[in-house]
């Protein structure tokens, strides 16, 4: 038989046992000994801990008391008890005793304490037996079900059991409140207010007896015969009412009428009082209502929407004050606020004036009146749908609008419901539907003094959609001042041709590279044009010239070039002055919610708060906490103002065609210029020299030399290990470009190029940057190879292919990819339309983008007007290069020489 030494000590600080052994540990005996402790299930849930240098086994006080009152027997084990111990089994059985013969009741003095407690009937032989039967008796309610449900009755009932109020009330009444004493009264006293019959007359107080059988309410004094031997009870908790709440008090006695002010200090002060004292008190079924009920300020807008020009503008207005479905104009609301008036009846509602309350009213319609209400006060509100859980709402004034803003507002929440304009005739294009809604959209906000973000994806437009913009304001506004148009310096050309095609009529005025005007001949050329096309970083370093132009329109295309608002750049653009402002860019957001308040604070500057309110409001709970509503209430913000759609769109993708073919142009950097005009030369004072195969021969190398040149410096020169790829090329910077905004929409791409340096240069460049696979496929991949890179392709394994246009040109499927990037130009439309199927063929579920990327006034863009334009040099008449050999010497220098 196994011998055990057992102490136990109680942890005051824990209000638990401890039991322990000096030589043992717990796991090796708690089994044996609480095989029969039913309240720990045999030992199992006995908690073992570690008290000092000594692990042990924890138990509750009663779990204590049922294990020390019936110390378990066992054969297997012998459990010698320290002195401790044996006090600790003796004064158990005597708790257990009391227990069983109901030979306790509530302690008077704990509950005076502030706690509610037990204790025995008797006087206890050792103050430790008091302190741990309250203990047990507790533990006990809360570890039985039935009975804990019992209690939580009794404290619903008699509120006075978890009351702390104890200055009031002798042991006698305690006992009868709490429900304890047998001779208990057949009713609850209970004190009622009654609101008067008009406004402004008295409130009546009123004491009253709960029948606790029926709950039947009777008005004291009247009440039943046999309820009349308890009016000594009723008298003494009326004393007790006086003594909590002091000027209930009146000549001795309760007062049984109160004027406004003190119904008002009833509700708000004594009823609380009075409850936490555990006393009933019962009021109008509406207080609770109004009491959670606050002032709303209201400002009725009478100003028309025809009248709004930008955000800043003023609105006039008229006051409310609601509360509780009731609404005061301002005069009313005045007038009852100098009367000092706390509860008012209006239209059979009850309205509390808090006076707290109407300061903050007071100080917000001062504070409106002073600043005024903007558009943008009216926008922030309404097109977030302001609710009244907001957390903000106290701080604001709700708004409401009329006839005009509200229609405003919903032309503002949904795009069609805006009005379509007459593109005129001097836009030499077709607009698709969504591009026409688009420009609508802009002339909507630009009537407003609205900016707005046009953010399509890439391939939908936004250029041509912006060119329709001028072509309307040209035509409609006759204003004289011009528009600024900032852009990367890689599309500058693009935006060039782009307005020559479509918008022949307009005046455009490049200012850019070193010959730019600057002073005088700046504003000479700048009042001679419709449309100035510069770039981001000119935007900062001729700010001078710039920034003294009142713009018409300020244009930003790819404008997450300001996405950092803090650069020189970004805050040098803001400061510039436009009537309207316009943002172009597929990726409004690329990585963080600062991004598009960037763009925002150009658009329309202060709508969205400072960018600290504005990463307090939403950035830090959207980005870290992934607030959903948050979101949702920039969405609603930043919508009126941000125009998205995607490819993916069912209502675009019913207006699109299967293919779009657009060019991309890009100027020379200023080493490929002097590059350029250095071959150019030498090789035409060459062909004045040599006839027959050796000229034939010099212009082929010119041209292969003037197409390498044009993709990059650096596979003219022949370049092992190239430097500043991107800086050296416009090409490859827009090719970067392109291959972001494709990626970052999820979609593929193949690039095809006729040179396998400048092919093995854009992958490396490419899978750097992206920090992606980036695959090449020329004439020297073996085919099993091949094959499974097409294969892999098509899977989804990786999503950018370059191929050289011999070896990828004909014979393969890649329909895994909508976009198809021509880096160089081969010049015979046949070729690079064979290699534009590749991904363009029977297959192809997607819209197919291809991009051509031409640098401007070289030879590829010269070769490309040609094709565009000559009806001779078509696909069956041009099967290669070799037609340029026979151009005369004349012929050659005007199609060579860098215009």
């Amino acid at each position: 038989m196994m011998q055990l030494e057992l102490k136990s000590r109680w942890l005051d600080e824990q209000k638990q046992f401890f039991i322990y052994s000096d030589d043992e540990h717990p796991n090796d005996w708690k089994e044996l000994v609480f095989c029969w402790h039913e309240e720990t299930f045999y030992g199992t849930f006995a908690t073992v801990d570690t008290i000092g240098n000594h692990i042990g086994i924890l138990l509750s006080p009663w779990e204590a008391v049922t294990f020390f009152a019936y110390p378990s027997s066992n054969t297997f084990i012998h459990i010698i008890w320290d002195e401790q111990s044996k006090q600790f089994q003796a004064w158990a059985k005597q708790i257990i005793a009391d227990i069983e013969q109901k030979q306790f009741m509530p302690d008077f003095d704990a509950w005076k304490k502030g706690r509610f407690g037990w204790k025995g009937t008797t006087e206890d032989k050792h103050p430790f037996i008091s302190v741990w039967r309250s203990e047990a008796i507790d533990d006990w309610i809360q570890s039985d079900v039935e009975l804990k449900q019992t209690w939580q009755q009794i404290a619903e009932t008699y509120p006075v059991v978890t009351s702390d109020v104890t200055s009031v009330m002798d042991e006698h009444d305690w006992l009868t409140e709490i429900g304890w004493d047998k001779n208990r009264p057949p009713f609850i006293v209970a004190i009622r207010l009654n609101e008067p019959d008009e406004d402004g007359g008295a409130w009546s107080l009123e004491t009253v007896l709960i029948d606790t059988t029926t709950n039947d309410i009777t008005v004291y004094p009247h009440m039943p015969k046999a309820w009349e031997a308890y009016v000594s009870h009723i008298e003494r908790a009326q004393q007790r009412w006086q003594t909590i709440v002091p000027w209930l008090s009146e000549n001795g006695a309760l007062r049984t009428q109160l004027n406004e002010d003190d119904a008002w200090r009833f509700l708000v002060e004594a009823t609380i009082e009075l409850t936490e004292a555990g006393v009933r008190v019962i009021v109008p079924e509406w207080w609770e209502v109004v009491k959670q009920t606050k002032l709303r300020v209201k400002a009725r807008v009478k100003s028309s929407a025809t009248s709004v020009f930008g955000l800043d503008a003023l609105v006039d207005f008229d006051w409310r004050i609601a509360t509780n479905g009731v609404e005061l104009t301002e005069q009313q609301f005045v007038e009852l606020v100098e009367q000092k008036r706390r509860l008012v009846r209006i239209r059979d509602q009850w309205v509390q004036l808090d006076p707290a309350v109407i300061q903050h009213v007071q100080k917000l319609m001062k504070q409106a009146k002073q600043e005024g209400l903007s558009i943008r006060d009216v926008l922030m509100q309404t097109l977030a749908e302001k609710t009244n859980e907001s957390h903000e709402d106290d701080e604001q004034i709700d708004i409401e609008l009329n006839r005009s803003f509200t229609s405003l507002v919903k032309k503002m929440k949904n795009i069609d419901h805006i009005p379509s304009v007459i593109v005129p005739t001097t836009f030499q294009g077709t607009l698709r539907p969504y591009q026409q809604r688009g420009v609508d959209w802009l002339i909507f906000l630009r009537q407003l003094g609205f900016g707005g973000c046009l953010a399509d994806d890439m391939g939908l437009g936004k250029t041509v959609q912006m060119l329709a913009y001028f072509a309307y304001v040209k035509e409609n506004e006759k204003r004289n001042e011009p528009a600024l148009l900032i852009c990367p310096t890689s599309v500058i050309g693009n935006w060039q041709k782009e307005c020559q095609q479509f918008v022949p009529s307009l005046r455009v005025y490049v200012h850019h590279g070193q010959a730019r005007a600057k002073e005088e001949a700046f504003f000479a050329a700048v009042n001679e044009a419709d449309v100035v096309i510069t770039s981001y970083s000119l935007a900062h370093l001729d700010f001078d010239d710039l920034s003294s132009i009142a713009w018409d329109v300020i244009c930003l295309d790819e404008a997450q070039n300001i996405k950092n608002a803090q650069t020189k750049q970004a805050r040098a653009i803001r400061k510039l002055k436009g009537r309207h402002k316009i943002a172009l860019t597929g990726t409004p957001i690329e990585n963080r919610l600062n991004e598009l308040w960037s763009i925002f604070h150009f658009l329309n500057p202060g709508y969205l708060g400072s960018q600290t309110e504005f990463q307090r409001r939403f950035g830090t709970p959207i980005e870290k906490n992934g607030d959903a509503q948050a979101t949702e209430k920039l969405q609603k913000l930043i919508r009126p103002f941000l125009l998205r759609r995607t490819k993916t769109d069912e209502r675009i993708a019913l207006d699109l065609p299967d293919k779009l073919e657009q060019k991309e142009y890009c100027p020379l950097t200023v080493e490929q210029a002097s590059l350029y005009e250095q071959i150019v030369q030498q090789s035409l004072e060459k062909l004045e020299q040599v006839d027959g195969l050796a000229r034939r021969g010099i212009i082929l190398q010119m041209l292969n030399s003037l197409k390498q040149l044009c993709n990059h410096p650096a596979l003219y020169l022949k370049e092992k290990q190239p430097k500043q790829i991107v800086e050296r090329s416009h090409k490859v910077e827009k090719l970067l470009e392109l291959v972001e905004q494709i990626r970052e929409n999820g979609e593929s791409c193949l690039i095809f190029t006729q040179y396998i340096q400048m092919g093995e240069m854009m992958q490396h460049l490419l899978s750097t940057h992206l920090k992606e696979n980036v695959v090449f496929l020329n004439g020297s991949t073996p085919k099993q190879t091949r094959d499974d890179m097409i294969e892999q392709f098509q899977n989804g394994q990786f999503h950018i292919f370059i191929l050289s246009l011999k070896a990828g040109g004909t014979g393969l499927n890649l329909t895994a990819a909508n976009h198809v990037i021509h880096f160089d130009r081969w010049w015979n439309p046949a070729v690079e339309n064979q290699a534009t199927d590749r991904a363009y063929r029977i297959g192809q579920t997607k819209f197919v983008h291809v991009h051509k990327l031409i640098t401007t006034g070289t030879i590829e863009e010269k070769i490309d007007d040609m094709l565009e334009k000559k009806q001779a040099l078509n696909e069956q008449l041009i099967q290669s290069e070799t037609w340029i050999t026979e151009l005369s010497n004349e012929q050659l220098r005007e199609l060579f020489t860098l215009s």
